[in-house]
C-alpha cells in the first residue's frame, strides 16, 4: 500500500476544455497542447512543448520540494508565446503558492501547496464560489480531478465564513496554528491545544513558533517547510506566509513513526550493502535503459581491477569481451521474461587483461528503475584471481595477454565491426635494437626493461584497448572500435612521446628507439590472417607520414595514410557545403509508376573530385560529422521536396538514411518535429530509413523512439533487410511502411534458394500488413523479373536509373509523368 502524502502540490488549470485540478507527484511533468504531455493544455495558441515542470528538492535536510517551471523543453526548444507569471514575462520560475502562470489567451493556471487532510477550499479560496466540495477529491489514485462549476453567492460574509472554516478545520487530526506578524496567536485548532498544551504559556518560546517571526524572506506569500523536535518526536512542519494578511499559518504533521522507520530502514539498506561488499562473489548492477554500471562490490572491483569511481564511469560494453550479439540476446531475453540467466563472459580488466568469468543475470527494479543484476565467479573454485588463466592466455613476464588471446579477441573485434559496420584499429609498437642490448646485459636487466616497457605502453591505452606482447620485442594493441584513424593516430603520438622520455630517463647503455605502424580495419584486411600480416608489413616499411602528429618511426599504409587524409577533409568539406544529394526512383515493375525517391549523399571535393560514399560513409557515421550533416540531409531533402511541389510534380514519398548515431540522439524526435514545421512539409512525405543498427544498444528505447515518430505521421523505413539476424522480431513489434530488401539478398538470389523464400513470405507479409516491399540494387533485367515472379514488385537500382542530382532529378520527374515503362 502507497504512503498517504500529508502535503500535496496543486495545479489547478483552466482551458477552452474546462476547469480541472492535477496533483503533482512526478519529479517533472511536461505541458503542452501534444497528446503525449502528462499534462494537457487545451488552447490551440498552445505550443505543443509549451512548458516544464521540474521538482527541485530543498536544500535544508528536511526533504521538503518544491516545483520550478521553465519555458519550452528541456532540450531548449522554447515555446511560441512564452509564459507569464503572476503578469510578468518568465523564462524559469520557482513557484510559489498562489502563483498564476498564463500559457495563452484561454490556457492558464494556478498553483496551490495544500495539507491533503484539509479540504479544496485551502488552496483555492478565491475560487470558492466555483467549486462544489461535495464533488471534489483528492487522493493518490487520482492525479487529475475535474471540477463542476456552480453559480456565485451573494452572500459575502457566508462566504468569507466558510472560507474561514475550510481554512482552519475544527476536526482535523493534526495541529493548525495561526499568529499575526506581532507575534500574537490568533488561532490554534483542537489538535494544536491538545498536542502543543503549553503553547499560550510559552508562545514564541514554543519550538513550534520559535524563529518564525524572523524569517523575513519568507514574508511575499512563500511556504517553506522545517523540521522540528520535541523530546523525541519529530514534526514537519509547513509554515505559509500571508502578505496581505499579515498572517503566518502553520500546518504540523507527526513525522515520528515515519522517522523511526526511515531509520530503521537505512540501517537495513547500510546492513545489506555491508554483506554485499564483504561477499567473495562479485556483484555489480547495470541500468538496463543504457547499460550504464551503478555500482559494484569490493570482489567485482578487486577482480578486474578497477576503482569505484572508474567503474561506475564504465558502461557493460567497456568490460565485455565476448560477442555482443550473443550477449545483447541474453539481456533482451532477461528483460522479456524477467527469469535469470546464467551464462560465461569474457571481462576485460583494467590492465587489458581477459577473464572468464561464470555470471548470473537477474532483472530487479528498485526506486522505479530497470536494473541489470550481475553475480559473477571463477568457472574453477582455484581461479581466485585472473592470474590463474595466465600460463595459456598470457605471457609470463608482463602478465600481458599473449598471441593466442589477441589472435581470439582479435577474431571478436573483426566479426563485431562486420556485424554493426565500423571501423577497427591495431598499433604494432616495436622496440629495435632490443637483441643488443640483450647481448650485452643480465637477463635481470632484460625482463626489467621489458616489465616496464610494456607498463608505460599500457599508461597511454584507453579503457577498452587490448595490449598483448606479441613476441620478443613487439608489442600490439586492438581498439576494438574506433571513430577513425584520427584517435589511434593520436594514441600513437602519445606512445611515442612517453616512451622515448622513459628510454631517455633509464640511462640505458645501448641506443633504443621504437617503430610504430598503424593498421585500420576494414582498409588493411579484412580478414584475421590477412589484417595480422599487413600489419607486420607495415611495421617493416621505413616511410614516415607526414601529418601533423609529429611521430617518428610511425608508418601506415597508403590505404590508411589515404583515410587519415579523408578524415581531416570531412570537417572542412561540410562547412564548404562540398556534399549535395542525388536521388534514385523506385518504380512498380508492373504499372511503370514511380513510387518514391531516397535521397543520397554524394561528395564533390574540390581537388579530390568526386569521393565515393563507401570510402567517406562509414567514416561520416562513426564520428561527430554524422551528427551536423545529418541533419543538413533532412534540411536539404524536405527543402527540395518543397521545391517540387511549387513546380506542380506530384508528391512522393522521399527516403532519407537515419545512421544508429543520430537516430540515438536524445532530441531526434523533437529535432524531426522541428524540421516538419519549418519547412510545412506534410510528414507522410518524409520517409525515414533504418537499419537493425538503430536496435542494437537498446531495442526499447527504439520501439518507443519509432513510435513517437509514427505519431508524427512520417513514414518509417526498415533498410538492408536480409542482411541481419533478427529483423523479424523489429518487424512484429513495429508498423514499417516499407521494406527494402538487402543488396546483398538480392545478388544471391539466383543461386540461394532460401532467399527465395524469404522474398515470397516477405511479399506475402508486405501484403498483409500493408506495406511497400522495395528491392535494392537492381542491375539485371534477370534480377527484376525474378523478383517479380517472387512476389516482390517494387525495385530500385541501376537498371532504370541511376542516382540523380537535384537539377537532373527535376528533369526526370518533369518527363517521366510518373510512367517509366511502356
Amino acid at each position: 500500500m502507497s504512503e498517504v502524502q500529508e502535503f500535496r502540490h496543486i495545479l489547478v488549470i483552466e482551458d477552452r476544455k474546462g476547469r480541472r485540478i492535477v496533483s503533482l507527484e512526478e519529479s517533472n511533468y511536461t505541458l503542452g497542447r501534444d497528446s503525449h504531455n502528462p499534462i494537457i493544455l487545451y488552447d490551440y495558441q498552445v505550443s505543443r512543448t509549451h512548458a516544464t515542470l521540474i521538482r527541485k528538492i530543498n536544500d535544508d535536510d528536511n526533504n521538503g520540494f518544491s516545483y520550478r517551471i521553465m519555458d519550452g523543453d528541456l532540450q531548449g526548444k522554447k515555446s511560441t508565446n512564452g509564459i507569464l507569471i503572476n503578469g510578468h514575462s518568465s523564462i524559469s520560475h520557482e513557484l510559489k503558492h498562489g502563483d498564476t502562470i498564463r500559457f495563452a489567451n484561454e490556457a492558464k493556471a494556478n498553483y496551490y501547496i495544500i495539507p491533503t487532510d484539509s479540504g479544496i477550499d485551502l488552496f483555492n479560496p478565491d475560487g470558492l464560489d466555483k467549486i462544489n466540495p461535495s464533488r471534489v477529491t483528492l487522493t493518490n489514485q487520482s492525479s487529475e480531478t475535474m471540477i463542476g462549476k456552480q453559480e456565485e453567492s451573494s452572500n459575502t460574509e457566508d462566504q468569507q465564513e466558510l472560507i474561514r472554516l475550510a481554512s482552519f478545520p475544527e476536526l482535523s487530526p493534526n495541529p493548525i496554528i495561526e499568529l499575526d506578524w506581532d507575534g500574537n496567536i490568533t488561532y490554534v485548532n483542537p489538535a494544536a491545544s491538545i498536542k502543543f498544551d503549553t503553547i499560550y504559556d510559552d508562545k514564541l518560546d514554543h519550538p513550534i513558533l520559535s524563529g518564525l517571526l524572523t524569517e523575513y524572506n519568507n514574508r511575499q506569500g512563500n511556504l517553506f517547510l522545517r523540521e522540528v523536535k520535541i523530546g523525541a518526536e519529530v514534526f514537519e512542519q509547513y509554515v505559509h506566509y500571508l502578505s496581505e494578511k499579515k498572517l503566518i499559518r502553520c500546518y504540523i504533521f507527526d513525522f515520528t513513526k515515519r522517522k523511526q522507520a526511515e531509520g530503521q530502514l537505512r540501517e537495513s539498506e547500510a546492513r545489506y550493502r555491508a554483506i554485499v561488499r564483504q561477499t567473495s562473489e562479485g556483484i555489480f548492477l547495470a541500468y538496463t535503459s543504457n547499460r550504464r554500471i551503478i555500482e559494484a562490490n569490493d570482489a567485482y572491483i578487486k577482480l578486474l581491477g578497477y576503482s569505484s569511481e572508474e567503474i561506475t564511469n564504465l558502461t557493460l560494453y567497456n568490460i565485455i569481451a565476448s560477442d555482443l550479439t550473443g550477449f545483447n540476446q541474453d539481456l533482451t531475453n532477461v528483460l522479456e521474461t524477467k527469469q535469470d540467466f546464467v551464462g560465461q563472459y569474457l571481462y576485460r580488466c583494467k590492465d587489458g587483461s581477459l577473464i572468464n568469468l561464470e555470471s548470473s543475470v537477474s532483472f530487479i527494479n528498485y526506486q522505479n528503475k530497470d536494473i541489470f543484476c550481475f553475480v559473477v565467479r571463477n568457472i574453477q573454485p582455484s581461479q581466485n584471481t585472473g592470474l590463474a588463466t595466465y600460463p595459456v592466455f598470457h605471457d609470463s613476464l608482463t602478465c600481458l595477454p599473449n598471441q593466442k588471446l589477441f589472435n581470439e579477441q582479435l577474431a571478436v573485434a573483426i566479426a563485431n565491426a562486420e556485424r554493426y559496420q565500423y571501423l577497427m584499429g591495431v598499433i604494432v609498437a616495436q622496440i629495435n635494437n632490443f637483441n643488443e642490448y640483450k647481448q650485452n646485459n643480465s637477463v635481470e636487466l632484460a625482463d626489467r626493461l621489458i616489465r616496464n616497457f610494456a607498463q608505460t605502453l599500457q599508461s597511454c591505452l584507453r579503457v577498452g584497448d587490448l595490449i598483448a606482447r606479441w613476441d620478443d620485442n613487439k608489442f600490439i594493441v586492438l581498439f576494438p572500435r574506433i571513430k577513425g584513424p584520427r584517435d589511434p593516430a593520436k594514441i600513437a603520438k602519445k606512445m611515442s612521446s612517453t616512451l622515448e622520455q622513459f628510454l631517455q630517463e633509464s640511462s640505458i647503455n645501448i641506443k633504443l628507439n621504437l617503430n610504430i605502424s598503424l593498421s585500420i580495419y576494414p582498409i588493411d584486411g579484412d580478414e584475421l590472417s590477412l589484417f595480422i600480416k599487413n600489419s607486420l608489413t607495415t611495421l617493416e616499411q621505413t616511410k614516415t607520414v607526414n601529418n601533423n602528429y609529429g611521430v617518428t618511426g610511425f608508418s601506415i599504409s597508403p590505404k590508411t595514410a589515404s583515410l587519415l587524409k579523408l578524415e581531416n577533409l570531412i570537417g572542412s568539406a561540410i562547412k564548404e557545403q562540398q556534399f549535395f544529394l542525388c536521388y534514385q526512383p523506385q518504380i512498380d515493375t508492373l504499372t511503370g509508376k514511380l513510387t518514391g525517391l531516397e535521397a543520397l549523399l554524394r561528395w564533390d571535393h574540390p581537388e579530390l573530385g568526386k569521393v565515393t560514399p563507401r570510402h567517406f560513409l562509414r567514416l561520416t557515421e562513426e564520428t561527430d560529422f554524422m551528427l551536423p550533416l545529418g541533419l543538413w540531409i533532412l534540411q536539404t531533402a524536405t527543402l527540395n521536396i518543397n521545391t517540387w511541389k511549387k513546380e506542380n510534380i506530384s508528391p512522393l514519398p522521399i527516403g532519407v538514411n537515419i545512421s544508429a548515431r543520430q537516430f540515438s540522439q536524445p532530441n531526434f524526435v523533437e529535432m524531426i518535429e522541428k524540421i516538419l514545421d519549418q519547412s510545412e512539409l506534410p510528414p507522410e512525405l518524409l520517409e525515414l530509413e533504418i537499419t537493425e543498427n538503430c536496435f542494437l544498444q537498446n531495442a526499447e528505447s527504439a520501439y518507443e523512439i519509432l513510435a513517437q515518430l509514427s505519431a508524427l505521421k512520417v513514414r518509417l523505413c526498415f533498410d538492408n533487410f536480409g542482411a541481419g539476424n533478427s529483423a523479424l522480431v523489429h518487424l512484429q513489434k513495429v508498423s514499417f511502411d516499407t521494406i527494402k530488401i538487402s543488396p546483398s539478398v538480392v545478388n544471391q538470389l539466383e543461386e540461394n534458394i532460401k532467399y527465395k523464400a524469404l522474398i515470397q513470405g516477405m511479399a506475402v507479409f508486405c501484403q498483409g500488413y500493408g506495406s511497400r516491399l522495395v528491392a535494392v540494387g537492381i542491375e539485371k533485367l534477370e534480377q527484376m523479373e525474378l523478383l517479380r515472379d517472387l512476389g516482390c514488385l517494387e525495385i530500385q537500382g541501376n537498371l532504370f536509373s541511376r542516382p540523380l542530382p537535384f537539377k537532373e532529378a527535376t528533369n526526370f520527374l518533369h518527363k517521366s509523368e510518373y510512367s517509366i515503362m511502356n
